[in-house]
């Protein structure tokens, strides 16, 4: 029995035998399940890679070696045998362990990543320090089936495989999906490979392991099963699949690799989930990032949340009514299915939603694409993931001014999921582009009226950004008119007002009326384009504009522009993110550190003498 509350180092690892490393495997497996179950976290895809992670670490010397996990949300099992599983309970809380590598935490942790597909780039400048610097030993990628089809870690294997004088190791690790299931030709290819049982009915006649002697011969009989392989055509050997919860035919084959002077491609196959039944029967994603659950039910823990609906599922639901009657409408959605809400679109409407797999870049150009042959694309997405796409809206969909909505998932502060994550940077990149519209609703209601507009009003591109949380479902279906670029007035103007928008209205709304305030509240659910008339009712008064983002192209910064422009006397007080990263931890927490919860919020309110 493994005592977790006592550091496990990679020395550790390599002193066990293959018997020792199957059992340390088991207790690995029901120890995340256990913290897991009361963190939340990334689930499915640790409890897969576990007997990958122990066979690396003991086959190489990290950190000499540079174990370069792509995305890092992973690497749970790499954490625990790297000095971290006495800490392994403060997983995604606030001055806890991240949820991704951190090098901050630990010298193991030699690459940083929130996003996918950019361990094999890294590995490139790895490669390129490598020629000056002695202290970098072997260097190796591990890579998920759905990163790897990502058109970065495609623009890294060709450089990579024009230097046949270099060499990295590539682990593919193919569990046949990324977040959701994978999609694409490539997906098709993989798939291919894995139910091939040719090459293994011949294998298992061909006596002893690689031998540099049968080699050649083995990856001819391997091609001429196969076919041409897309690894062969950039350079690197290539082995597999192999059984990636073998750990002694891991092991192998990664010292093979080790002492080869070549580039290799080791396909490992795992199962996403293994030992969890409800995380190994999942198809959808749902295992995939996972709060707080009952490991016997697999049920989640939550607050009494029966009343409420996720935003996702929310803005989904109001997208499906309208796509039932239109079917112009089609929804682009890459590889997040289950995080944003769509399953029960795409059970509904199969040919009106489009997985196009980790590839945002590719997404957006096909909107725009689809939006100039009167199609009207949907793009839902995370703020987060949107920011890898930004040259796509510029060039692509705003310079054109195409009808292209953008649903923009997990807008604002999102919490445990880090830096990477935090949704605070989409005002700022998408505010200054020409043609760019940019609203955010209180409520599923305001939702419903601004996707209509968005729809069958609008012309040109528009954003829609929603948070990652709970709010209250809708029966309306009346589709209530909106007026492009116009601020609700809440609470009546008074010499003290807030702007503000998205949830926080209404919280703010509540918080105002309880302490009987005397401030004006206003919804500026419309953040690009202003509305200039509210902002002319606010002459000779203070403005306090509360934000869930960066201060540097936020609203209030455009509020401030606008002031000059008109003018205006106006005393203006921005209540936002300062100039640094947001690290993880609850939302709440956050909040509050960064003082932005409401009650702090308040108290600021209350300096300006606002009692009634």
């Amino acid at each position: 029995m493994i005592d977790f509350n006592k550091p496990i180092y990679p020395e550790d690892i390599k002193k066990m035998s293959y018997k020792e490393l199957e059992e340390l495997a088991k207790e690995i497996r029901k120890f995340l399940i256990e913290n897991i179950s009361k963190t939340g976290g990334h689930l499915s895809s640790n409890l897969g890679i576990v007997e990958l992670t122990l066979a690396l670490h003991y086959v190489y010397d990290s950190p000499k070696d540079k174990l370069i996990f792509d995305v890092g949300h992973q690497a749970y099992v790499h954490k625990i045998i790297t000095g971290r599983s006495p800490q392994f309970s403060t997983l995604r809380q606030k001055d806890g362990l991240s949820g991704f590598m951190r090098y901050e935490e630990s010298v193991h942790d030699v690459w940083e990543a929130g996003h996918s597909s950019t361990s094999i780039s890294a590995a490139a400048g790895f490669l390129e320090a490598k020629e000056l610097n002695d202290s970098i030993g072997e260097i190796v990628v591990i890579i998920g089936d759905g990163a790897i089809q990502n058109g970065l870690a495609f623009a890294a294997l060709n450089f990579i495989g024009s230097h046949q004088d270099k060499k990295i190791t590539i682990i593919l690790n193919d569990n046949d999906m990324s977040i959701s299931k994978n999609v694409g030709r490539l997906s098709k290819v993989f798939n291919k490979i894995r139910i091939k049982r040719s090459y293994k009915l011949f294998k298992n006649i061909v006596p002893g392991f690689i031998h540099r002697a049968t080699t050649n011969f083995k990856n001819s009989i391997r091609s001429f099963i196969y076919g041409p392989n897309i690894f062969h055509t950039y350079g690197f050997k290539y082995f597999g699949p192999i059984d990636g919860h073998n750990i002694r035919e891991i092991t192998r084959y990664l010292q093979h690799a080790k002492e080869s002077n070549n580039s290799t491609v080791i396909h490992v196959k795992t199962i996403k989930g293994k030992g969890y039944e409800f995380a190994e029967k999942d198809d959808l994603g749902l295992w995939h990032g996972v709060g707080p659950f009952d490991i016997t039910t697999g049920k989640p823990i939550k607050n009494d949340f029966t009343k409420t609906i996720s935003w996702s599922e929310g803005i989904s639901e109001i997208v499906l009514d309208y796509a039932k009657n239109n079917p112009n409408i089609k929804v682009i959605c890459p590889a997040m299915i289950s995080g944003s809400g769509w399953i029960d679109f795409q059970k509904q409407l199969p040919h009106q939603i489009i997985d196009v797999g980790i590839a945002e870049e590719h997404a957006v150009v096909m909107a725009a694409a689809m939006s100039r042959h009167n199609l009207i694309p949907v793009v839902s997405i995370y703020s987060t993931f949107l920011q890898r796409a930004y040259d796509q809206i510029n060039h692509d969909v705003c310079r054109s001014n195409n009808h292209v909505v953008f649903l923009v998932d997990r807008a604002g502060i999102v919490g445990p999921d880090g830096d990477t994550h935090q949704g605070v940077f989409d005002i700022a990149y998408l505010s200054h582009l020409p043609n760019m519209t940019v609203a955010m609703p209180k409520d599923l209601f305001e939702a419903r009226q601004l996707i209509h507009y968005a729809l069958y009003k609008h012309n040109g591109p528009i954003t829609i950004r929603y948070p990652r949380a709970n709010t209250i479902p809708i029966n309306e279906t009346v589709d209530s008119k909106i007026t492009f670029g116009s601020w609700e007035i809440i609470r009546p103007l008074k010499k003290v007002n807030v702007i503000t928008y998205g949830p926080n209205v209404l919280t703010l709304d509540q918080a105002l009326s309880k302490d009987n305030l005397s401030v004006g509240l206003i919804n500026a659910r419309f953040i690009v384009p202003l509305d200039e008339s509210v902002l002319q009712q606010l002459n000779n008064t203070t403005v306090i504009v509360y934000e869930e983002v960066v201060r540097k192209g936020s609203l209030g910064t455009l509020i401030l522009d606008t002031i000059n422009k008109l003018g205006l006397q106006i005393n203006v007080k921005l209540l936002a993110i300062n100039d640094h990263y947001v690290t993880h931890g609850s939302i709440d927490a956050i909040k509050k550190d960064l003082k932005l919860d409401v009650q702090t919020v308040v108290e600021y309110i209350k300096t300006f003498n606002v009692g009634e």
